[in-house]
């Protein structure tokens, strides 16, 4: 599938060209690169080694079924990702609805700082949920790991919506419910 731009929401104009979907070698490129930057190396280590190590790695992690969503600077440079997949919700714990999918978010030098996560969170899930709706598909709550000593992270996941459920010495889990994601884009719900 092609690049697919869409405009960004207001919130993110004042440093920000678009937000994409779709396949882009320069972006891939980019994303390998820029997986080896401070502080994704420190918080999410996996990018440069295992998800994002070169070509072959992202390919292998992309065929697992993930939606990405670019980022795009005013010089079309990758100012982040986030990513759903589909994936079980990994807790034993007594939740109403069991979240069916995974989120991620990058930001990456130059664009973390600027106010961006919760704007691009917010308009990524709403394409998101668009895309599903119109492939005919529900869309499930969505789940979430996070590390403990990661505050910045944990104030933006609970800003934006997400529910700590389950947390330990390393790692915190947080759950969006289904019945709460028209809520974080302010889309009536469908009756």
């Amino acid at each position: 599938m092609s690049l697919v731009l869409s405009e960004p929401d207001e919130e993110l104009k004042h440093i920000i060209k678009a937000v994409a979907t779709g396949d882009d070698p320069g972006l891939e490129d980019q994303l390998i690169q820029k997986s080896r930057q401070e502080p994704i190396l420190q918080y999410t280590p996996k990018d440069a080694s295992e998800r994002f190590a070169d070509r072959e790695t992202l390919d292998k992690w992309r065929a697992g079924g993930r939606e990405i969503y670019w980022l795009l600077g005013d010089q079309n440079d990758l100012a982040g990702i986030i990513w759903y997949g589909k994936k079980p919700f990994p807790l034993d714990t007594d939740l109403s609805e069991k979240p069916g999918e995974t989120f991620a978010i990058r930001l990456y030098d130059g664009y973390a700082g600027h106010h961006l996560a919760v704007p691009f969170m917010r308009q990524s899930l709403r394409l998101h949920v668009a895309a599903a709706r119109d492939r005919g598909e529900p869309v499930p709550g969505i789940w979430l790991e996070t590390d403990i000593d990661n505050p910045a992270a944990l104030k933006v996941y609970g800003r934006f919506g997400y529910h700590e459920v389950s947390r330990d010495d390393k790692r915190v889990t947080m759950v969006l419910p289904s019945s709460e994601i028209a809520a974080t884009f302010k889309e009536e719900p469908s009756v």
